[in-house]
C-alpha cells in the first residue's frame, strides 16, 4: 500500500494527480499483484525454490526495488517525455512500480506454502497470512498518509523504508545461517544502493528553464512544490526578475521578486481591482492560499481575513518567500470542505481558489458545499471562484455544470475572463445573493490587463453549452470526468515544454 501511494505521488510532477494517474496506478498495482501471486504460487512447485530462505531473498529484493523507486521513477519519467501521454504513463509505472509490487505479491503464497503442514490447514494458513499482510498495509498507509508524507515528503521516507526492509531481510538471512561473506557482500551492496539513491535526490531532475534558479523544492501532501527565480520580460521589452510557485510543475502563482506580494497572474489582478471598488467589506474567507497574493489584496483593504490551506508548506512558503504576513492565528491547515462544514461564522467575501492545475478540490464544488457557503455569506456577500489555465473555454465541460450548481444553491452568477476573450484564459465566477452591479466596476490601465468597463470582460452564461450540464452533488460529483480533456491538454503541453528543456540541457553538456 505504501508502494502504491508512493507510485502515485511520484507521478505527479510529470503526469499530474488527475483521474488518469490514479487509474493507471491502481491498474499497474493490481496487475503486479496478480502476476506476483501467480508466480509465487508457481515457484513453490519447483524443488529448488521450496526452501524458506528463498522467501527471504524475495523479501530482500523487494526492499531493494522500493529503495530505488524514487531514483528509477524520476529517471524513467524523463526518458518517456517524448512518448504520448498515456504511453509514457503506463510504461513509466511498469518500470518503477511493477517490480517491487510483483515481488511483494510473490511473498504471500511462498509463506503460505512454508507454514502449511497439511491440506486441511491450507485455508487457515492463507487467511492468517492475508490478514496479517492487510493489517500491515492499513497501519503503514495511515502512518505514511497522515504523518510521514505530509511532514517529510515522498522520496527520502521511501528510501529509508527500503533500507529498513533490506536490513531486516539481511538479519533473517544471518539467522538462517547464511555465510558471513555472502551477508557482508549483500550489506555492502545495499549501502552502495542507498548512497546512490540519496545522492540522486540532490540532482536536478527538476528540468528548470535555462534562465531559472531553484529557490526550494519539496514533496508532500499536494505533491511537488517548487519555487524558482526567473528572468522575464515586461511587455515593453525590459527584463525583470520574478518568483514562481509551481505545484507538480503547474504554475500556481508568480510575482515580482522585488515586490513578492504583487502577483503577475491575470485572475489575481482582476480580483484585486474588483475588491478595491466594492462597497466596504469587513470580513473574508480565502480557501486555497496560492502563495498569499489574494490574501495580501484582502488584507490591504483592511478586512479581517481567515485562510484555509490543506498543505502547510503553501502557508510556510507564502510567509518565507512571497512576503505574506504571518497570520497563524487566522490560518487553518485542513480540508476546505471540512472547514466550511464545521464553522458557524459569516463573511462578506468567500474566495475559492481551488480549481487550478490538477489539484482540484471537487468536494468544494458541489451543491451541498455551495448551499453551506450561501448560508455563510452576509446578505450583500459575494462568492468568487477561480478556474485557471484554460486553453479552450468553449470546450470546457465543467463551467456550465458549476453554473447550474450555483444557481440551484440560490446564487446569481456572472462570469468573467480577465483576458477579455472567449477562447482561452482564466474564468472567474462571481456568485451573489442579489444582482451583481457590474456597471459600477472598471479595470484601470495597467500592463497586465486590458483597461475598460468590467462588462467588457464578461462571458454570458448562455455562451456555454448547457445541454449536458448537471448539478454537481456529493453523491454524483464527476468533476474529474468533466475536466479530463483539460487535464490531458495541460499535461501534454507541459511534457512538451519539459522535453524541450531536457534537449537544451543535453545539448549544453
Amino acid at each position: 500500500m505504501v508502494t502504491e501511494l508512493t507510485g502515485a505521488k511520484l507521478l505527479t510532477p510529470y503526469f499530474g494527480a488527475s483521474l488518469y494517474s490514479w487509474a493507471a496506478t491502481l491498474a499497474i498495482t493490481l496487475l503486479a499483484l496478480m502476476c506476483g501471486y501467480y508466480f509465487g504460487g508457481y515457484v513453490t512447485t519447483l524443488k529448488k525454490y521450496k526452501s524458506s530462505k528463498n522467501v527471504i531473498y524475495v523479501f530482500l529484493l523487494s526492499g531493494m526495488m522500493v529503495l530505488l523507486m524514487p531514483m528509477t521513477g524520476k529517471f524513467i519519467m524523463q526518458q518517456t517525455l517524448s512518448f504520448s501521454f498515456f504511453a509514457g504513463l503506463i510504461i513509466s509505472q511498469i518500470i518503477f512500480l511493477f517490480p517491487p509490487v510483483f515481488l511483494m505479491g510473490m511473498i504471500s503464497p511462498m509463506i503460505i506454502y512454508q507454514i502449511t503442514e497439511t491440506a486441511e490447514k491450507s485455508g487457515r494458513s492463507a487467511g492468517n497470512i492475508y490478514a496479517i499482510s492487510t493489517c500491515g498495509g492499513i497501519l503503514f498507509t495511515l502512518i505514511f498518509g497522515f504523518g510521514i508524507i505530509p511532514q517529510y515528503g515522498i522520496s527520502i521516507p521511501v528510501i529509508v523504508l527500503g533500507i529498513a526492509v533490506t536490513v531486516f531481510a539481511l538479519a533473517l538471512l544471518v539467522k538462517q545461517k547464511t555465510s558471513v561473506l555472502k551477508a557482508g557482500l549483500l550489506f555492502a551492496f545495499i549501502i552502495v544502493l542507498s548512497g546512490i539513491s540519496f545522492s540522486k535526490q540532490t540532482e536536478e531532475y527538476l528540468l528548470l528553464r535555462p534562465n531559472a534558479r531553484l529557490v526550494t523544492q519539496s514533496e508532500g501532501l499536494l505533491g511537488e512544490l517548487q519555487i524558482t527565480d526567473e528572468v522575464m520580460r515586461h511587455p515593453n521589452g525590459q527584463p525583470f526578475k520574478s518568483r514562481i510557485l509551481k505545484t507538480n510543475k503547474i504554475l500556481q502563482n508568480y510575482v515580482f521578486l522585488d515586490s513578492p506580494t504583487i502577483s503577475l497572474t491575470y485572475y489575481v489582478n482582476f480580483t484585486k481591482y474588483l475588491i478595491e471598488q466594492m462597497p466596504e467589506k469587513k470580513s473574508a474567507l480565502l480557501i486555497g492560499l496560492g502563495a498569499g497574493s489574494i490574501y495580501a489584496v484582502l488584507e490591504n483593504q483592511g478586512m479581517d481575513v481567515e485562510t484555509v490551506e490543506i498543505d502547510k508548506r503553501i502557508y510556510d512558503y507564502g510567509v518565507e518567500y512571497f512576503g505574506m504576513k504571518d497570520h497563524k492565528e487566522d490560518n487553518t491547515i485542513t480540508d476546505g470542505r471540512y472547514f466550511i462544514n464545521t464553522t458557524d461564522k459569516k463573511y462578506d467575501i468567500i474566495i475559492l481558489d481551488v480549481i487550478i492545475g490538477e489539484n482540484v478540490a471537487g468536494q468544494l464544488v458541489t451543491l451541498e458545499s455551495f448551499q453551506k457557503i450561501y448560508e455563510m455569506l452576509n446578505k450583500e456577500g459575494m462568492l468568487i471562484i477561480e478556474h485557471g489555465g484554460l486553453q479552450n473555454i468553449t470546450e470546457n465541460k465543467l463551467i456550465p455544470s458549476v453554473v447550474k450548481t450555483l444557481e440551484k444553491a440560490g446564487f446569481q452568477i456572472t462570469i468573467f475572463n480577465p483576458l477579455r476573450n472567449t477562447s482561452y484564459g482564466d474564468i472567474l465566477f462571481i456568485a451573489t445573493k442579489e444582482r451583481f452591479e457590474k456597471e459600477k466596476y472598471t479595470i484601470p490601465p495597467n500592463f497586465m490587463l486590458p483597461a475598460g468597463p468590467v462588462s467588457q470582460f464578461e462571458i454570458p452564461v448562455t455562451f456555454f453549452d448547457n445541454k449536458k450540464a448537471h448539478v454537481l452533488t456529493d453523491d454524483k460529483n464527476d468533476i474529474d470526468i468533466l475536466l479530463k480533456s483539460h487535464y490531458k491538454a495541460l499535461r501534454e503541453r507541459l511534457r512538451k515544454e519539459l522535453l524541450t528543456i531536457k534537449k537544451i540541457k543535453e545539448q549544453s553538456l
